[in-house]
């Protein structure tokens, strides 16, 4: 369905360019909707699923809060309350950092590796479904121009 379909614009959008970014705008809200249903089940959000698999991947040693979040997309701050959350649900706990006690490293738990083995393929199913709809060409395509267009943000002063 064309994007003024979807949007039940009266009239075409005025150009290329806008249609292109209402365009990505429209797709990411409509794929953080369906990623909030996936991860609803099993009682996460999009964010906690990355945190527990980037402790996964990082194994029994961890990552300081700061490191943690120099691999996710929200600020600092909300690393601290992410954090909570997944420990309260016992997923992650905070160890002493061996050499620095001014800071923490924030390790998976067994039951934390337990969820994120669980949901991590159904996640990459849901993946593959989603993202299948596209050819190889596509998908380098998209890659490609999502680069270029983080590229021009970063380098003007987002």
């Amino acid at each position: 369905m064309k994007l003024e379909q979807e949007l039940r614009l009266k009239q075409p959008l005025a150009s290329v360019n806008h249609e292109a970014l209402l365009s990505l705008v429209r797709t990411s809200s409509l794929m953080q909707k369906l990623s909030d249903r996936f991860f609803s089940r099993f009682g996460l959000t999009d964010v906690q699923f990355n945190i527990l698999m980037i402790l996964k991947k990082r194994g029994s040693t961890g990552l300081s809060q700061q490191e943690l979040s120099e691999h996710l997309i929200v600020t600092k701050s909300n690393v601290v309350g992410l954090i909570d959350r997944l420990e309260r649900a016992g997923c992650v706990r905070r160890v002493a950092h061996p050499s620095d006690r001014r800071f923490n490293q924030i390790v998976l738990t067994a039951k934390g590796e337990k969820l994120e083995s669980r949901v991590e393929e159904s996640y990459f199913k849901e993946v593959d479904k989603m993202m299948n709809v596209l050819g190889a060409a596509e998908k380098k395509a998209v890659i490609k121009a999502m680069e270029r267009i983080r590229q021009y943000i970063v380098n003007n002063g987002a």
